[in-house]
């Protein structure tokens, strides 16, 4: 199943990961209880995030979600509860992962500070000027 709505919204600047552990995210269905998801983000800016999980889970494009946390493979965290939106969905019979793009609806402050200054360490250490954090 691809599902999206395939309009453009990117206004800010994506920075990509290179496997599956190096940035990771927990998420629960918007105003729902447990079960929380775990999931790999493969790219992230400040206006949402692609990530990938190994269970279905039955999401659909327009469908709300709260992201709790990220996590990068340095030991760095960031707590926060953001409101999603998925924005589209790629799964395939046969694929052992199914990948969602979320937009942030409304980015906190302290997220918006944790992200920012990922998204720089990132393009630094793309530009060979400095390490990404903690390396």
């Amino acid at each position: 199943m691809t599902a999206t709505d395939y309009s453009e919204r990117r206004q800010h600047v994506r920075v990509y990961f290179d496997g599956l552990d190096e940035l990771r995210c927990r998420f629960a269905r918007e105003a729902t209880a447990p079960p929380i998801h775990a999931a790999a983000v493969h790219d992230l800016s400040l206006g949402g995030l692609h990530l990938s999980l190994e269970e279905d889970g039955g999401f659909a494009v327009g469908g709300r979600l709260t992201l709790l946390g990220l996590s990068y493979r340095t030991g760095q965290v960031c707590e926060m509860r953001v409101d999603m939106v998925i924005r589209w969905i790629f799964a395939r019979p046969g694929f052992s992962r199914i990948y969602m793009g979320c937009q942030f609806l409304d980015l906190p402050d302290p997220a918006r500070a944790w992200m920012t200054a990922l998204v720089a360490a990132k393009e630094r250490a793309a530009a060979g000027q400095s390490p990404a954090p903690g390396r």
